[in-house]
């Protein structure tokens, strides 16, 4: 006799769904694979940040760039804060892939979001209405990407900060040399 246990709640079978989607909708036929393409200093420095291959941020950069010409690097702090640059992150009510689409409210089923292409356009899209709403307000726009209230204004912040600092140049650390004490 198989029971549902009462803990098996609504979030977790969409999780459970997602994850069982992701894993159908992965395609093994170019496993053994590995297309070369190269990377720019930007893709390299967010691929050594988040310990992903800068072939596969690199191919986000391009996607960003495409569907959200506008700010690049905003989408791209979003996929930083939303999933740490995994594709296949779950989130706690059912979000899917790189910027944790909502499946059951943004028109794309969670198969369609674990591919980064289609997660990068929905997200997209999602953020260009959310600028038109908060009438061009990065910061308000960000917040209502994530909802409403104090936690959607600190998720903002740390949006817009993550933005900075992939903007920001990378500066060559010096090593610190401190001077050895002489006793005696």
């Amino acid at each position: 006799m198989s029971v549902c246990p009462a803990s098996l709640t609504k979030s977790s079978r969409a999780k459970r769904r997602a994850f069982l989607g992701m894993l159908a909708a992965l395609s093994f036929t170019n496993a053994g694979r590995a297309e070369v393409r190269p990377s720019s200093p930007f893709a390299s420095r967010i691929a050594r940040r988040y310990r992903v291959e800068a072939s596969a941020v690199q191919r986000v950069i391009t996607l960003a760039e495409r569907h959200f010409p506008a700010d690049p690097a905003l989408l791209l702090a979003i996929v930083g804060v939303e999933s740490s640059w995994r594709p296949w992150a779950l989130g706690a009510v059912g979000e899917v892939g790189l910027c944790q689409v909502r499946p059951d409210m943004h028109g794309a089923s969670a198969n369609e979001l674990v591919d980064p292409a289609v997660n990068i356009r929905v997200a997209a899209r999602l953020l260009r209405r959310c600028f038109k709403r908060a009438q061009g307000d990065i910061a308000g726009a960000v917040a209502r990407y994530n909802g409403r209230g104090d936690a959607a204004q600190e998720y903002a912040a740390r949006v817009l900060e993550e933005r900075r600092r992939l903007l920001e140049p990378e500066v060559a650390q010096k090593p610190i040399v401190t001077p050895m004490l002489r006793t005696g």
